[in-house]
């Protein structure tokens, strides 16, 4: 029984076009290609609670993946590729207990035609990525990542593979973000250089071209709306399959000629692009894309993945048993707003660094946590980044403002969870001019022009707004103050006060 729930969104554009979706006639033989693709799985080995996704069935984990991967490779074994869009590990503790070599293992039975590399692959350091890839045993396209001694790719990469899938001839470039600085220490990139997206395609596209790839893949972990500009400035690719922003395209989006897809994130679904190629001219006539959720009711473990994993599940279990408090309620994290747990990393960082104000980034949070006992495991689950560290600064109120405008852009896929201050915003108003008011506690105006120590995640800190900012302090890592604190406040409801609000927009 085939148990993969198609989800639509209507993405796609009214304007037709020699790659948009629509059926195949009857009467056209072509040649198809599946693209099979998952992005930002971050370790998640066990399925999870996420209402919007499963309702009342859990999502996601790697075993079921690995069974709705199989599932839907059968219906086209001869013309499948399996990607692999980066961040494959750090974000469970089953990760980092191994260094995220656990992960890698359970991820070998997979048979990835192709894994790009993202910014969370470096943060042990390259060592331990260098025994992830030993460990997951598939090709590692990372075209833009080069040695500064000699500008060859990355030990352990190639910057494109070429794969004959029934006769067509694919290359897959692999592309990670160049702001991993942003995101990861210079000391775990030591000897590495990253290039612009843009700039490694235009090197590598005609290459690609001249052996005689009929179809360009670009695997990137750069995040949907720079995959998005790419796509604008090298019309020349195909399809671009995408990470790092962890969204979802239901149907895929089209930029120009170009279809970009993306999964989501954290095994909660599998992505599926499917290419139909005129036999005779080797172009793409047809193309689809959807993604399919992985329920837990609905899909089998897969048992080789499940064998892989058990030593660590019954190592992590050990370790993570201990009870830390009592959720009276399922809690809940967001990316794109202030949810109860979001706001209890942001006050311990508050309480914990003495600051006046902060900022924490929303995505620092990963997972719900159940009802119930609550253990080390489940909050481990929930903040699951033992490398992040807090910051404190001195900033004026205007800087803070522009980091809070910047976190708007894009949906606000990143947003500002506030502690010491509040703001309300308008999606609706133009960019730079979303936040309409900015309060501290005692309801005065956040001064643009007064000079306040500030907390922020150590990642925010990096940002431009902040990089020169006067007596900056690397204070430690969040994650035991998130649990400190959850201990402390414990028991605890899904009870989130309305530090941001979210204006809606006026009545027409």
């Amino acid at each position: 029984m085939h148990s993969l729930r198609l989800l639509g969104s209507g993405l796609l554009p009214a304007v037709p076009d020699r790659t948009r979706p629509q059926p195949t006639p009857s009467t056209q033989e072509t040649i198809q290609i599946d693209l099979l693709h998952v992005n930002d799985l971050h370790g998640a080995v066990d399925p999870m609670l996420d209402k919007a996704v499963g309702g009342d069935s859990l999502v996601g984990g790697l075993s079921r993946l690995k069974t709705a991967v199989d599932q839907t490779r059968a219906q086209n074994p001869e013309g499948t590729l399996l990607l692999n869009a980066g961040d494959l590990a750090e974000g469970s503790m089953i990760a980092y207990l191994t260094r995220g070599r656990s992960v890698a293992e359970a991820m070998k039975p997979f048979k990835f035609d192709a894994v790009a590399l993202g910014n969370h692959d470096f943060a042990w350091g390259q060592a331990a990525l260098a025994g992830m890839i030993g460990a997951l045993g598939a090709p590692i396209v990372a075209a833009n990542v080069v040695k500064t001694s000699d500008g060859t790719v990355m030990d352990g990469a190639v910057p494109y593979i070429m794969k004959d899938v029934q006769g067509v001839k694919v290359a897959v470039i692999g592309l990670d973000t160049p702001a991993i600085r942003h995101y990861v220490a210079d000391e775990k990139l030591e000897g590495l250089d990253f290039k612009a997206g843009a700039e490694t395609v235009a090197r590598y596209l005609p290459e690609v071209r001249g052996k005689g790839a009929d179809v360009v893949v670009v695997l990137s972990h750069m995040g949907f709306e720079e995959d998005r500009k790419l796509a604008r400035e090298l019309p020349g690719i195909d399809v671009i399959v995408g990470g790092h922003s962890h969204t979802r395209l239901s149907e895929g989006h089209r930029e120009g000629e170009t279809l970009i897809v993306q999964a989501g994130s954290l095994s909660k679904f599998l992505g599926k692009a499917t290419l139909h190629i005129d036999p005779s001219t080797r172009r793409i006539v047809h193309s689809q894309a959807q993604v399919v959720p992985v329920l837990f009711e609905e899909l089998s473990p897969d048992p080789e993945v499940e064998r892989i994993l058990a030593p660590y599940v019954a190592e992590a279990e050990q370790v993570g048993s201990r009870p830390m408090g009592l959720a009276l309620e399922d809690l809940h994290h967001a990316h794109r707003q202030a949810d109860k747990l979001n706001q209890i990393h942001a006050d311990s960082l508050l309480k914990a660094s003495g600051a006046e104000l902060g900022i924490c980034n929303s995505r620092t949070l990963r997972n719900n946590v159940p009802k119930g006992e609550v253990t080390f495991k489940d909050l481990y689950s929930a903040l699951p980044f033992t490398e992040e560290n807090y910051v404190v600064l001195r900033a004026t109120g205007g800087q803070v403002l522009a980091e809070i405008e910047d976190d708007l852009r894009d949906g606000a896929t990143e947003l500002a969870v506030p502690t010491g201050l509040r703001y309300e915003y308008d999606p609706t108003r133009p960019e730079g001019r979303r936040v309409v008011s900015c309060t501290l506690p005692d309801g005065t105006p956040l001064d643009p022009d007064r000079e306040y120590t500030v907390v922020l995640n150590e990642t925010m800190s990096k940002k431009k707004v902040f990089r020169e900012a006067p007596g900056r302090q690397v204070l430690g890592p969040v994650q035991p103050l998130f649990f400190e604190a959850f201990q402390a406040g414990s028991p605890w409801k899904d009870d989130p006060d309305d530090r941001v609000r979210r204006l809606e927009a006026p009545p027409a």
